[in-house]
């Protein structure tokens, strides 16, 4: 190859897998500059977000790989088609035991990590393919004053890309949630190619609170979306109005809202999963007493009027349904479920709906899994400009 022009050497190693790239980048000098120019990474994920494209308008997912990680914090990375499973090595010196994965975007998964007292430290950028990095800087003064109240602040933290400026975005909120003061909510954004934060105004009417499990917000077409419900500071958990649906572009930094469906079956909230189906923003509402699970998905009409539909509904007769991990050829389902009475062991699935049938998978690694997230593998860098990849 090194007698082809280069435009021709660019085409060959473009189509190839990020993997077997970062093995070509120690081939030659000539080769590494090629691989690391940020040209040829962007187009090289270019390609990779248009065969994920594809992937969606096929209904087939088997390119796909997840990762999950253990009740111990250990990441294991599984293919969706073969399964196989394999172990991740997180920076060393990050205490892995209070990880939490909020975000996977482009090949880069933006990770926290909590403190003592259930406090964001430390938020790391980082891509487990090219084993790099980057803690991000601390945020402002004043999210540092509200975070401080004992007791009473709740996170929650989306990841994902602005498509306007070429630059990944880390939005962060921080509530008090006390019940002697009235709630506040501050927000301020991270830029990677700044590796810094800026605030934006506050948002949340007064009694909205983000759901628990929806920390991390679901990242579906460069808008970002958490659960939030209207409660009642005398009983903390009692839904008193309507539960929407909190949006947040991240081209134009604003906020908007999304009515859930019109269901009897939609409260209590406590079932309900935000998450990505098909390239639209859908949710899973878990009925753990009937032992189902409905699939619900927002398309657009004609006249680009955004309406629920159900999609599918799922159910099992044992364990306790965690969630869908993500969708596999022939509309199959990937699912982790929670076996009762089994030390709390979680079971990787296939649910197929044409024949309602499930099929048990290997173990990825570790018997109790606590989350499971979709992850493409790409050269995109945790830092900012002026980055290349190293030999």
């Amino acid at each position: 190859m090194s007698e082809l022009p280069d435009e021709i050497t660019e085409e060959i190693l473009v189509r190839l897998p990020a993997s077997s790239l970062l093995r070509f980048n120690l081939v030659c000098k000539h080769w590494q500059s090629l691989i690391s120019n940020p040209n040829f990474v962007t187009k090289h994920l270019n390609r990779v977000l248009l065969l994920d494209l594809d992937d969606h308008q096929s209904n087939n997912y088997n390119h796909h790989k997840f990762i999950v990680k253990s009740a111990t914090s250990h990441l294991h990375l599984v293919d969706c088609e073969s399964l196989n499973a394999t172990k991740l090595d997180f920076p060393s010196h990050f205490p892995p035991q209070r990880l939490l994965i909020m975000g996977s975007c482009n090949g880069l998964l933006c990770i926290t990590l909590l403190n003592s007292v259930n406090s964001f430290d430390n938020i790391l950028l980082w891509n487990p393919l090219l084993i790099d990095y980057n803690k991000l800087p601390e945020s402002t003064s004043s999210i540092q004053e509200v975070s401080s109240i004992s007791g009473g602040s709740l996170h929650m933290i989306g990841f994902g890309y602005d498509s306007s400026i070429d630059d990944y975005k880390v939005v962060r909120v921080i509530s008090n949630c006390r019940s002697d003061i009235p709630v506040g909510h501050k927000v301020e954004i991270y830029t990677r190619n700044t590796n810094s934060w800026k605030r934006i105004q506050d948002f949340i009417p007064y009694g909205m609170l983000h759901l628990p499990f929806s920390i991390g917000g679901t990242l579906v077409n460069g808008s970002l979306y958490w659960a939030y419900v209207d409660f009642d500071y005398g009983n903390y958990y009692e839904e008193v109005g309507d539960n929407i649906i909190i949006g947040f572009d991240l081209i134009d930094e604003k906020f908007r809202s999304v009515e859930f469906p019109r269901d009897d079956d939609m409260k209590p909230m406590s079932g309900v999963r935000l998450v990505e189906v098909r390239g639209c923003l859908g949710f899973y509402k878990i009925q753990h007493h009937i032992r189902d699970i409905d699939v619900w998905i927002l398309k657009e009409d004609e006249n680009k009027n955004g309406f629920w539909s159900r999609l599918m509904k799922i159910q099992y007769e044992y364990g306790m349904l965690s969630k869908p991990v993500c969708f596999m050829k022939n509309d199959e389902v990937l699912l982790s479920i929670s076996e009762l009475g089994c030390n709390g062991d979680t079971n990787l699935v296939v649910y197929n709906p044409a024949n309602m049938t499930f099929r048990n998978l290997p173990a990825c690694g570790a018997s109790t899994l606590s989350q499971e997230i979709i992850y493409v593998e790409t050269l995109v860098s945790p830092h900012g400009d002026g980055w290349r990849l190293k030999r």
